[in-house]
């Protein structure tokens, strides 16, 4: 789950006008030798006898530096005879903006990293960037990597011209104080009613012993902290789009919708509960009260709460804590939402459709970081150096950390739940259990903003309308008006509509 968001959004940018020249240039360059026939091999191997070519890629990474001895760039150097060289920069406007600039002059690199998806979508419509369909016999390496699905997620008008890398994994979840829970006389919560019972006494019992009345129930950051109430009835956050029965539905408009909100007005209308600012909390905030031991319940996933710096950090400031997973509650139908959408798009300038040598070669470049030898070396650096290979399995060494960049080269992504589990053995069990549990795959991120769907001002209404409902400034009875003014005055039907039809095109909704 990449970090969930409040609503589904969709980032604007402002391209430059582009004239699309026939027989433009491409990026990069052939330095030598005699190139193989047309179609290539994507076999490093055949690669070593053939022409040499640089590849170059722009790639998010701004902030992160290379080291001078740059082993990953030696292997797949050596490997794939090619110079390949990556252009670091920061996501975020420099990236679109280069972007912009590269595109306005057809000189977009040999590959490129697109964050944006109104940039990428722009790009393909304006006929810069390579479809991908008529090449897909020569990306099986990336193809066993990322699925169909890598492919489904970045066609544009039907037409395939790139791909996203495999998907992030953020397991978030419930965790409670179990020290809290043995000094209170309280058993772990395994229904709904059982955890407000216990988020209230939290507030209310002084479960730090400190005489005093200063602690809270639940804390997390707003946009996320509602998710297990709203899952525990099989809604998805507000915005999201899935698959409910034998239909894909909106959240807001899912039956069990008013449910869900009288839970969460029932805890928000319970003092302490929640803290006071939790309309404003962000996940650092959350955090920062969860670990200086100010309330019980935190949602956030593993990896804030468990890396050994994490512990380190709230052990210090409370030895006696002890922060555990909080299982699924009992008849929950889910415990997050989870975003299932591009993660940026990988994509290849059209420019270079004429060069069939120089293509073949960025083919077998994105299949060897895909699968096998290459997967391990841009996952964990050098086999026998920075791991080692026991049972098929890698097992790091004490030379890791000096690997700890490679993940600038995973360019079609990793297997992640096999990366984690070995690139933190210390908390694999928390990334294992927390993975099992059920989840609401959120089809949101792939709706485009139809036109006359003013996409800020609608979610704006809605999380400002919601907030009354958790509050009880407007009555549960009254949803049904909120919805009407949605669609009145936001035309929020042509998010729907646009939706049904996006949705059941990439196979996602019936």
């Amino acid at each position: 789950m990449q970090k969930l968001k409040w609503m589904q959004s969709t980032l604007a940018v402002s391209l430059f006008s582009v004239t699309v020249l026939a027989g433009c240039s491409g990026g990069g360059s052939k330095e030598t030798g005699t190139s193989p026939a047309a179609g290539g091999s994507s076999s490093p191997q055949a690669a070593k006898s053939a022409a040499k070519f640089t590849i170059e890629m722009l790639k998010e990474g701004g902030s992160s530096s290379i080291p001078a001895d740059d082993f990953v760039k030696k292997q797949i150097d050596s490997k794939l005879n090619v110079d390949f060289k990556l252009n670091l920069i920061a996501n975020g406007p420099d990236m679109d903006n280069k972007l912009n600039v590269l595109a306005a002059s057809n000189n977009l690199p040999d590959l490129m990293e697109i964050k944006n998806k109104a940039l990428y979508q722009q790009l393909a419509k304006n006929g810069l960037l390579l479809d991908l369909e008529s090449y897909m016999g020569q990306l099986s390496g990336v193809k066993k990597l990322i699925g169909d699905d890598g492919f489904t997620k970045a066609k544009v008008n039907g037409k395939t011209y790139g791909f996203s890398r495999t998907p992030s994994f953020v397991p978030y979840t419930y965790w409670i104080r179990k020290d809290w829970l043995d000094k209170l006389g309280m058993k772990m919560p395994t229904t709904m009613d059982e955890l407000y019972e216990t988020a209230k006494a939290f507030a209310e019992k002084d479960p730090d012993g400190n005489g005093k009345k200063d602690t809270f129930g639940l804390v997390g950051d707003f946009a996320n902290v509602m998710a297990p109430m709203y899952g525990y009835y099989g809604v998805g956050l507000p915005g999201a789009f899935y698959n409910k029965g034998d239909k894909m539905i909106n959240s807001l408009y899912d039956p069990d919708m008013k449910q869900a909100l009288e839970t969460i007005n029932k805890f928000v209308a319970t003092p302490g509960v929640f803290e006071p600012e939790f309309t404003s909390a962000k996940v650092t905030t959350a955090q920062d009260k969860a670990f200086k031991g100010q309330a019980g319940i935190f949602f956030d996933q593993w990896a804030s709460i468990m890396k050994d710096d994490q512990v380190k950090t709230w052990k210090t400031a409370n030895p006696k804590a002890e922060w555990v997973i909080l299982p699924p509650l009992q008849g929950a139908k889910a415990v997050r939402t989870a975003n299932i959408g591009p993660n940026g798009y990988i994509a290849i300038p059209k420019s270079l459709e004429k060069d069939k040598d120089k293509l073949s070669r960025i083919f077998e470049l994105l299949n060897y970081v895909s699968e096998g030898e290459g997967l391990n070396l841009v996952q964990y650096g050098v086999q026998d150096v920075h791991f080692k290979l026991e049972g098929g399995k890698a097992k790091l060494t004490e030379k890791a950390g000096e690997a700890n960049y490679t993940w600038l080269y995973q360019i079609t992504g990793r297997p992640e739940m096999e990366y984690l589990s070995t690139k933190f053995p210390n908390q694999a069990t928390y990334i294992q259990e927390t993975a099992k549990f059920p989840e609401i795959k959120n089809y949101g991120p792939n709706v485009d903003t139809p036109n006359g769907y003013n996409a800020a001002d609608a979610n704006r209404y809605v999380q400002e309308e919601l907030l009354k409902f958790y509050i009880g400034k407007t009555p549960i009875a009254d949803y049904d008006k909120f919805l009407n003014t949605l669609e009145t005055k936001f035309n929020y039907k042509k998010l729907l509509e646009q939706g049904d039809m996006q949705l059941k095109e990439l196979g996602y909704a019936k």
